[in-house]
């Protein structure tokens, strides 16, 4: 039977349409993505919804009678270059509405499809409707507030309170701000209320609304911050003042609907990049039991319920996949600063470890999502950061390999947004730094980026340790003592530090061909230093004596116990992120790691779960990484700081549980499943390595592979029945897809292409820009 064409079509149109320039939206029916509850949220940390514009953000809350929108922008911090500080809240919204009673019918809702919140109840008859989103095109929080069968309904009051007490609000007829200096940084909020109807008149430290039809609150945020800048601080505070006043002026002047269109349009040119879908609960309306909303899919028990006494369904794990790339989009666009270890949501001026940026896992895992769920220009505010903090003549960065009387740089395991570190210095982070930086690379194919931003970091980098490696007895080159976050002695030749430089000596001699290839003058000094202590190099891979990977180089079961429950997998970063374990290599070694795996179990810190969905799925074992994540799943109530392996989960608002909320477990879920449906680290792209069971039915459309390939696949009873793919940039493409009979490729127009049979199950063929390729499977 060959494939269906109607399909191929459809696919071919969408994945056309599905780069990093997308702008339209995907047409076939897909299952609604949305959280939504029956009750107000109670904390912030567990039960608040978040919305986010990349930089700026908020969590509301929905009361009834009371509104709390908390906010908080990406650069709010105490501190400087010389003190640590932490993130802060940047402040709320309180709205206080009147006559609240007989309080019906409430739902609070966010739909990840549109990137937008709502809460709407009925009281004494009228219905209310709120909408809340965060622009990116406007630059603005956006709320808006109607009675949608009633007029001269919405009668309160709103204010606007700082995070820091003791700051005055700024109060005019239709408007309210603060403003004030931190240790380092200048800061403002300034707020907009536009009403249709009724009156709105200043009452103190507050606006009083009266009798209106709807209502329109903007809100906006910033700090003087500048990432570029050798202070770090850009603007005077009367700039940001301006600039501020001048973003409000804009978009007050748009209204509502241009408003959301321009956000859905901008929202959805990524968050529609990708689909996956179950095929379960969407064309039945009942699954397993539980009843679900008909005609839409979506669960009819609120998502607190879901997780806490549904979490076997099928829904979860989509949504769950799709929340990952909503926060993405959400925390991380526009300046060129990362997300931090909540993304950028926090309600507590002294977060846990000041909500920083940590190198030992935790920023690394917040990207790694990126490349394959297509939101490779999401992944840039890190790239651009570490290219600028590396690169930066006299920075932090840079003097902390002086201190050592080396070349390069590198990184302790807490930094602030100003250069200031502290801590256990954490060497080999520099090289898993630079695993992101190849990897964007290796995703786009974007030659002058290689050119221009990574190789000149990743060369600094290798230059790092050509200085710090030793030569052993036997000429090979070894990292002195090194750590294994974060526990065990500090000892020469630890597999952590050992990987992560294999990796980066491997991914630059890839970016010194690369380079080469395109005509571009390499250092050949530098390249024949590279090549020799590649070959030297002790890869950090080595089997121990029950059968696991060594996590330090001495072999002692003192050292490596049999079942040690510690939530890192230092000595596992070779087979993910990394690529040098795996079963198309040395089965060997790919047990050695199994065995590894199963020692430290399948509990662990939220993020330490998700990282393990991933390695399993690296392992082609689907049926454990699909374990992993249900355990990552886990309902958790604990807000404060544990690192009880039993404790790691996830909050009502599916929020990751550390505890407390540390968003990389998100972002490390997320990547997890990607991993599971589709992987390209070997040299080739490994269609549904590790589809578990009960995923027996299912489609994805969107994912991306190495070599800027976009796939689109349809399975059924576990195999792959339908599958075509886009061309980013032209090139062979190599498939690989155990018990699949290919019968032929065609392109867009119907012509069957000339495709090699490399090796059993493996198929090449070479690619046209921008072409889709459909491809005929016998079933």
């Amino acid at each position: 039977m060959l494939l269906n064409r109607n399909f191929i079509k459809s696919i071919c149109v969408f994945l056309l349409f599905a780069g990093p320039v997308a702008g339209v939206e995907q047409k076939a029916e897909t299952v609604p993505m949305r959280l939504w509850y029956d009750r107000p949220a109670t904390n912030w940390m567990t039960s608040a919804l978040p919305i986010g514009n990349g930089e700026l953000g908020a969590l509301f809350f929905g009361g009834v009678e009371c509104e709390q929108i908390l906010f908080n922008e990406k650069t709010l911090w105490t501190g400087s270059t010389t003190t640590r500080g932490a993130y802060q809240k940047f402040g709320d919204v309180w709205i206080h509405f009147d006559g609240q009673e007989d309080v019906r019918d409430y739902r609070r809702e966010l739909s990840l499809d549109e990137a937008i919140g709502k809460v709407s109840y009925t009281s004494a008859g009228t219905h209310y409707l709120r909408e809340y989103f965060a622009s990116r095109p406007d630059e603005v929080i956006v709320i808006m507030l109607s009675t949608p069968e009633a007029g001269k309904k919405l009668n309160f009051s709103v204010s606007l309170a700082d995070g820091r007490p003791d700051t005055r609000q700024e109060v005019t007829k239709d408007g309210i701000l603060f403003r004030r200096k931190l240790d380092l940084l200048s800061y403002e909020a300034q707020l907009k209320v536009i009403n249709e109807g009724g009156t709105l008149v200043a009452d103190s430290n507050k606006l009083r609304v009266n009798g209106a039809n709807s209502v329109l609150i903007l809100l906006t945020a910033a700090t003087n911050y500048d990432l570029s800048s050798v202070t770090y601080v850009g603007e005077t505070s009367g700039q940001l003042h301006k600039r501020l006043t001048d973003r409000l002026v804009r978009a007050s002047a748009k209204g509502y609907k241009q408003l959301k269109s321009a956000h859905l349009n901008d929202y959805k040119s990524l968050f529609n990049r990708v689909r996956f879908d179950l095929k379960t609960a969407a064309k039945t309306g009942v699954k397993t039991g539980m009843q679900t909303e008909m005609k839409t899919g979506i669960p009819s028990v609120p998502t607190n319920e879901l997780v806490r006494l549904h979490k076997e369904e099928l829904y979860l794990d989509m949504l769950y996949f799709q929340y990952g790339r909503y926060l993405m989009i959400a925390s991380s666009r526009g300046m060129n600063l990362p997300n931090n270890l909540q993304g950028i949501w926090n309600g507590d001026n002294a977060p846990p470890w000041e909500c920083d940026i940590h190198s030992n896992i935790n920023i690394q895992m917040n990207y790694w999502p990126a490349e394959v769920c297509n939101l490779s220009e999401c992944h840039e505010p890190f790239i651009r950061y570490i290219a600028t903090e590396a690169l930066r003549p006299g920075g932090s960065w840079q003097q902390l390999a002086r201190s050592e009387g080396l070349r390069g740089w590198t990184v302790n395991t807490q930094s602030n947004i100003f250069g200031y570190m502290d801590w256990n210095i954490n060497r080999p982070a520099n090289a898993w730094y630079c695993m992101h930086l190849w990897k964007h690379y290796a995703y786009t194919q974007d030659i002058n980026y290689l050119r221009s931003v990574a190789y000149p970091v990743m060369r600094s980098t290798c230059e790092y340790w050509f200085d710090r490696l030793q030569l052993t007895a036997d000429s090979i080159l070894i990292a002195p003592a090194e750590w294994s976050p974060e526990h065990g002695p500090w000892e020469d030749g630890v597999a952590y530090a050992q990987q992560l430089v294999w990796q980066l000596f491997s991914e630059t001699m890839q970016a010194v061909r690369v380079l080469q290839g395109a005509g571009i003058p390499m250092d050949e000094d530098f390249v024949g230093k590279l090549s020799e202590k590649l070959k030297r190099l002790d890869n950090g891979v080595t089997l121990g004596v029950w059968g696991q990977i060594r996590e330090w180089r001495e072999d002692s079961q003192k050292l490596d116990t049999i079942g040690n429950p510690h939530r890192h997998l230092s000595q596992l970063i070779a087979l993910y992120p990394g690529n040098q374990i795996s079963y198309y290599k040395d089965a060997k070694y790919a047990d050695a790691a199994k065995r590894t795996l199963e020692s430290r179990g399948d509990l662990g810190t939220g993020w330490s779960r998700a990282w393990k969905i991933a390695t399993w799925a690296r392992l082609q074992d689907g049926e454990h990484a699909y374990r992993l994540l249900k355990s990552a799943l886990d309902f958790s109530t604990l807000t404060v700081i544990s690192m009880d392996s039993d404790q790691g989960g996830v909050y009502e608002n599916l929020f990751d549980s550390h505890p407390p909320f540390q968003i990389d477990g998100n972002f490390g879920a997320t990547a997890g499943i990607a991993e599971m449906l589709l992987q390209s680290h070997q040299g080739f792209i490994h269609l549904l390595p590790a589809l578990p069971a009960v995923w027996a039915n299912g489609s994805v459309t969107g994912l991306r592979a190495e070599g800027d390939f976009t796939f689109a696949m349809e399975w059924n009873v576990g195999r792959l029945t339908q599958c075509a793919v886009t061309s980013g940039h032209g090139g062979e493409c190599r498939i690989y897809c155990p018990a699949v009979r290919w019968l032929k490729v065609e392109n867009s127009k119907g012509e069957e292409v000339t495709v090699s049979s490399v090796d059993k199950d493996l198929i090449s063929f070479f690619t046209v820009k921008g072409e889709t390729y459909s491809f005929s499977i016998l079933k």
